[in-house]
C-alpha cells in the first residue's frame, strides 16, 4: 500500500489544497473576465445564453469606444437578443438587418457571421454621434438617458417606436454586469519616455477611418409591373398565375385571391409562396388550387363560362416601403 496513502491526515491535507487551489483559480479568471470588458470577445454562439451573448456585444462595443449597453438595448427590442433567421420581410439577425439593403460590401454574409452585424450596428453608431457632433450638439450620447434616442437613430424604426430601446437599459446592464457597463475609459498616453512632451502627434492618415456613410432613407413606394392571361384554365393547370417586375429595385412578393362561387356566401381563398424579385427580373406567382376547391369550381362552371377571381398581390422593397395592386382573372374550363 502506498505510504501517502495510508495516513489520513495528509490525504485530507492534499484535498483541501486542491480545493483551495481551484477555488483560487476560479477567482482569478473571474477577475480576469471582469478586467477585459473594453476587449472584443469571439462569437459565444447562437445557443448560448443571453448574459455571454450580452458581454460578447458589451465588449465588442467598448473597444470600439461606445458604452456596453448600447448595442444589448437595440438587440433586446430588435430580436429579443437572438440571431434570428427569419424576421418580417428580409429582416434577420440581432438587429433586424435587411439583407436586400446591408448584405453586400462591407457587411457580406452578415445573416451567417454576427460579428458582422455586430460590427455594422457600431459603425453607425459612431457615425451618428460624430453627425450630431458635427452639427453642434458635442454632448450627444453621453448621458445614459439618451441612449435610446441614439439606438433609434441607428435603426431607425418608425416614428411611433423610437422610444422602446430607452426601456431596456436595466436589462441591459443586469446581463452584462456593472463592470461592463458605461463607457469605456479613456486609452491611457503612452510613457513620457516613449513620447517626448515637445515631440508634436504624428498626422493622422486620410485613410486611417473607415468611410461609413448613413443610408439616405428610402420612403418611395416600389414600382410595380403586373402581368398573366385574364382569361385562364386554372381548374387544368391546377392553379391561377400572375406575374410580378419590379422594374428599378428588389422586391418581395406575395400574393392571396378570393375565387367567387355563385351560391356560395364566401368565396374560395388562394395564396401564393412569397418570392424574392430581382431588380428587372420578371417571376411568376403560382396560387394552387386544392381538389376541393377544383370540384366546387367545376361544378359552378357547368351553369357558366367563367368565375371570377381577385388577385391582390403585395410587394415590399428592401426599406420596408410596401404596395399592393389587385388584379381579375376570369377561371374558365378551357383555354381559349
Amino acid at each position: 500500500m502506498n505510504p501517502d496513502m495510508s495516513d489520513p491526515f495528509r490525504t485530507r491535507a492534499f484535498w483541501v489544497a486542491l480545493c483551495a487551489s481551484l477555488v483560487l483559480a476560479a477567482t482569478c479568471s473571474s477577475a480576469a473576465v471582469a478586467g477585459e470588458c473594453s476587449t472584443a470577445l469571439p462569437y459565444p454562439g447562437d445557443d448560448a445564453t443571453k448574459v455571454a451573448l450580452a458581454e460578447w456585444m458589451a465588449n465588442g462595443a467598448r473597444a470600439r469606444g461606445i458604452p456596453g449597453e448600447l448595442p444589448v438595448m437595440g438587440a433586446l427590442v430588435a430580436s429579443g437578443l437572438a440571431n434570428l433567421r427569419y424576421g418580417d420581410a428580409d429582416s434577420v439577425g440581432f438587429f433586424a438587418m435587411r439583407t436586400g439593403i446591408w448584405n453586400t460590401g462591407r457587411y457580406q454574409g452578415f445573416p451567417e457571421h454576427p460579428d458582422l452585424q455586430l460590427m455594422w450596428f457600431i459603425d453607425y453608431a459612431l457615425t451618428a454621434r460624430e453627425g450630431q457632433i458635427a452639427a453642434g450638439n458635442p454632448a450627444y450620447g453621453l448621458d445614459p438617458a439618451g441612449w435610446g434616442t441614439w439606438i433609434a437613430d441607428v435603426l431607425r424604426p418608425p416614428e411611433q417606436y423610437r422610444g422602446r430601446y430607452q426601456l431596456r437599459l436595466t436589462e441591459a446592464r443586469e446581463l452584462i454586469g456593472a463592470s461592463c457597463a458605461g463607457w469605456p475609459p479613456p486609452p491611457a498616453p503612452p510613457p513620457a519616455a516613449q513620447v517626448p512632451p515637445t515631440a508634436p502627434p504624428p498626422p493622422i492618415p486620410q485613410t486611417a477611418a473607415p468611410s461609413v456613410r448613413a443610408p439616405v432613407p428610402d420612403t418611395s413606394a416600389p414600382l410595380v409591373q403586373l402581368g398573366g392571361s385574364l382569361r385562364q384554365p386554372a381548374l387544368d393547370r391546377g392553379a391561377i398565375v400572375v406575374t410580378v417586375r419590379c422594374p428599378t429595385e428588389r422586391c418581395l412578393a406575395s400574393a392571396t385571391g378570393a375565387l367567387a362561387i355563385p351560391g356560395r356566401t364566401r368565396p374560395l381563398l388562394l395564396r401564393a409562396t412569397p418570392r424574392q424579385v430581382a431588380s428587372g427580373q420578371r417571376v411568376r406567382l403560382r396560387l394552387p388550387m386544392s381538389l376541393r376547391m377544383r370540384r366546387i369550381a367545376r361544378r359552378a362552371l357547368l351553369r357558366r363560362s367563367s368565375l371570377r377571381a381577385t388577385i391582390t398581390v403585395r410587394v415590399s422593397d428592401g426599406a420596408g416601403n410596401r404596395t399592393a395592386h389587385k388584379r381579375t382573372v376570369l377561371v374558365t374550363r378551357h383555354p381559349r
